[in-house]
């Protein structure tokens, strides 16, 4: 290669170089705005409209009404309707243990799953593959029962739980089948003992404008709201 060759060579690698720099700079603002607005395209998926006072002036909110059933259609329709990047999942839970107020969950675990019949640990599906979730976090029982006797409602259970619904393991598996992100956060209405049917009544509503406080820090308002 001549001298003339190479300092052509040099010059287009020169080019090239420039070129690609340009073009990352150009494409690194788009890539940030795609994640920011996928951050903020997000829906609420609640139980009943009691729970959520006010929370539609952040994002649509999706009522699939009570238990596994009813929450896995409702969701599946409100995401096939929505496309959502997010759902995140707000209601109330049963406290098993000590905890109050609002938490996000960190693992949950299908309670009434009783498959020991058929030599499946409890909280496990037959034939599924299944097993049952390491606690981390604040741990979630979902089942189709409101819990009043924690030890009867979590007999035989191998996995620490902290508080108790009706719809969280649901929503998170439509959520892993479709490939879409899921967060829960739930507020203790009760304390899942004789009084639990009165004091969620009471309390159902109360952890809405907590929740709130959530959104405006963390999420901000979805995108997917009607401008």
């Amino acid at each position: 290669m001549n001298e003339k060759t190479t300092k052509t060579f040099s010059a287009f690698a020169k080019i090239a170089a420039a070129a690609t720099v340009a073009l990352l700079l150009f494409a690194a603002p788009a890539s940030f705005a795609r994640a920011e607005e996928n951050a903020r395209r997000y829906i609420i998926v609640s139980a009943v409209p009691q729970e959520t006072p006010g929370l539609s002036a952040f994002a649509p909110v999706v009522h699939t009404g009570v238990g596994k059933v009813r929450a896995a259609l409702g969701l599946y329709e409100a995401i096939l309707l929505h496309r959502p990047a997010l759902v995140i999942n707000y209601g109330t839970a049963g406290a098993v243990g000590e905890l109050r107020g609002l938490h996000r969950v960190g693992t949950i675990v299908e309670r009434d799953m009783d498959a020991r019949a058929l030599g499946v640990p409890r909280g496990v599906a037959p034939l599924s593959g299944d097993s049952l979730p390491e606690a981390k976090g604040v741990v979630l029982g979902t089942g189709d029962s409101f819990v009043t006797d924690p030890e009867a409602a979590l007999e035989g259970l191998g996995v620490r739980v902290d508080l108790v619904d009706m719809e969280g393991y649901a929503l998170l598996k439509v959520c892993e089948r479709l490939g879409v992100e899921f967060a829960a956060y739930k507020y203790v209405s009760d304390e899942a003992d004789d009084d639990a049917a009165s004091d969620w009544e009471a309390n159902a509503a109360k952890g809405a404008a907590l929740f709130a406080k959530v959104l405006e820090k963390e999420y901000g308002k979805s995108s997917l709201l009607p401008r």
